[in-house]
């Protein structure tokens, strides 16, 4: 009398889970502790069908892609569907980058310290500039903010000044 699953229903969705990818799939060979290609699965529901959500990241493109694809074979082996939303363009680390270079050298002069330079596993804007104009050398930096993207976000105002001056100094060196 309930909304349980048959004993096949069930045995379809336990397959399903264990044959779809999980977590990190491949590190960035420039960087190998800098994860380049990951999903994980961040919902799963079971309403009159069951659906799973993932969220897909990856640096590379190709790779991106793949793993997609793999989501949709698996997706069409145990009969089911699926659709792809909100995605951001893959940001692909690059070893050799003169603006990089540029601003390491702004940055030593202005503050007297190294600055700390990381590659990041996530979407930002830099992917959807870069995909609109490939071979751009894009770098993202920012003032010191804590709890971004929660009701608690909050900003330095103090760095925020700094890194103004910072930019400032950079595009006249540009």
């Amino acid at each position: 009398g309930g909304n349980a699953l048959t004993t096949a229903a069930t045995a379809d969705v336990i397959s399903l889970l264990c044959a779809a990818p999980n977590g990190v799939q491949a590190y960035c060979p420039d960087m190998p502790e800098l994860v380049q290609t990951s999903l994980n699965l961040g919902i799963a529901k079971l309403g009159d069908r069951f659906t799973a959500t993932f969220s897909v990241r990856s640096s590379v493109n190709g790779e991106k892609e793949a793993l997609l694809q793999r989501l949709r074979d698996i997706a069409g082996e145990f009969g089911g569907s699926y659709s792809q939303m909100g995605e951001y363009p893959a940001w692909e680390y690059r070893k050799d980058s003169p603006l990089r270079e540029l601003m390491v050298e702004v940055y030593r002069e202005m503050f007297g310290s190294e600055p700390q330079v990381v590659a990041i596993h996530a979407g930002l804007e830099c992917g959807l500039l870069g995909d609109k104009l490939p071979g751009l050398d894009c770098v993202s930096y920012g003032p010191q903010m804590q709890d971004i993207h929660t009701s608690r976000e909050k900003l330095n105002i103090a760095s925020t000044a700094r890194m103004w001056r910072y930019l400032l100094e950079i595009l006249k060196r540009l």
